[in-house]
């Protein structure tokens, strides 16, 4: 019995020394992977896992200090699917993410400009885009007309808290400490210290600030 319990405690410190330090490699991994693409990153950026970046050579991508990205299902049993997604992909296209947030397998897809301001989380799932991707006109969409797609930058201001698969679209700013209702698609703007929930989203309820 006091042998296998000393094996088992063995195991346990074991794997939280190999865990330490597949987590710091990782780490340095994801780090210099963001790097590679020309992302600036401030300090305290916590990623053991890859996400998927990708960066027009005259866009621009900014990841704030004390940043959480959660690309795999065991960093967030909450329902993770794919990796968090951070793409600016047109020339001047800007996204922007601040201090203090937190995400979760979440899309950050910007052809104009995307805003994270501080203290934001965002849950999993959680898409935003500022682009409709195609044409609104058909014969446009036929002829892959890229001049007629419509774009109009997102602002999602400090202390929104973005349920889980909620979606955020072109043109849209979310006000101060409002919060997103999970599933939620956001056309348009929310104000402040608000609740939003539904398709499309509608204000369900006001928040009694302290």
């Amino acid at each position: 019995m006091i042998l296998a319990k000393l094996a088992n405690t063995c195991c346990r410190w074991l794997y939280r020394a190999f865990d330490l330090v597949r987590r710091t490699v990782m780490s340095r991994i994801a780090r210099g992977y963001l790097i590679l693409h020309g992302v600036k990153i401030r300090e305290g950026l916590r990623m053991n896992t890859l996400p998927f970046c990708r960066r027009h050579q005259h866009a621009y991508i900014e990841i704030g200090s004390n940043v959480r990205i959660n690309n795999k299902l065991y960093e967030n049993p909450a329902g993770i699917s794919h990796r968090s997604v951070l793409v600016a992909d047109r020339p001047g296209a800007r996204l922007v993410i601040g201090d203090h947030v937190g995400m979760s397998g979440v899309v950050l897809y910007c052809t104009t400009e995307i805003v994270i301001e501080d203290h934001v989380n965002l849950g999993v799932g959680a898409m935003v885009y500022d682009t409709d991707f195609h044409p609104i006109d058909a014969y446009a969409r036929r002829i892959h007309d890229k001049n007629r797609i419509e774009s109009a930058p997102v602002r999602i201001c400090e202390d929104v808290w973005v349920g889980a698969n909620a979606t955020i679209l072109k043109g849209v700013t979310i006000g101060p400490r409002a919060i997103v209702g999970a599933g939620a698609i956001v056309t348009k703007d929310v104000p402040s210290d608000t609740i939003v929930a539904g398709v499309p989203a509608k204000i369900i309820g006001k928040i009694e600030t302290i």
